[in-house]
């Protein structure tokens, strides 16, 4: 099961706002705030992590998005990124973040509740093997009980009472 569209489309959302954060204040300094070969890269970084997020890929987006914490790292260290712009982008990665940690623990929680499922479903069923397995052992039982007794009743008069007995009870020869 994927987690629910809705936190997928807050990712995306905060992607959103990271490249907007990225592209909008550039021409509100007379100094840039970031360089337009650090906004590409950034952008990119961006785009990957949207793309791994819109496809449900979480361990992807989150491998995306520790890039671009390290693209944005760099780009600081180059000078390429005011450090103004820097705290907003920042912000925009630990919203995007904070929102892939949840989906994340969605994605947990259901595959626990898949595995759960399951383990219940396999013991049900070996549970009905073995009521099935014992259920045969006793219909087993029962007809070799029941093959004995027609075998015994069929034994010695064969039903007609035509014993050899003497025919005068239980006397014995000695009694005349």
């Amino acid at each position: 099961m994927r987690p629910g569209r809705a936190r997928f489309g807050r990712v995306l959302a905060a992607c959103a706002a990271v490249v907007v954060t990225l592209g909008l204040l550039g021409g509100c300094a007379q100094r840039p705030d970031l360089t337009e070969s650090g906004a590409e890269r950034l952008q990119a970084r961006v785009m990957s992590v949207t793309e791994a997020a819109a496809a449900g890929d979480l361990p992807g987006a989150r491998a995306a998005l520790d890039a671009l914490t390290q693209e944005l790292d760099a780009a600081a260290a180059a000078g390429e990124v005011s450090s103004e712009r820097r705290r907003l982008v920042e912000a925009s990665i630990v919203q995007v973040s904070a929102d892939l940690t949840s989906l994340e623990q969605e994605a947990a929680a259901q595959a626990a509740a898949a595995e759960q499922a399951a383990k219940e479903a396999a013991a049900a069923q070996a549970a009905a093997e073995q009521a099935a397995a014992e259920q045969a052992a006793a219909e087993q039982a029962a007809a070799e009980a029941a093959a004995r007794a027609a075998t015994d009743e069929g034994k010695g008069n064969n039903g007609n009472e035509n014993g050899k007995g003497n025919g005068k009870g239980n006397k014995d020869k000695d009694d005349d």
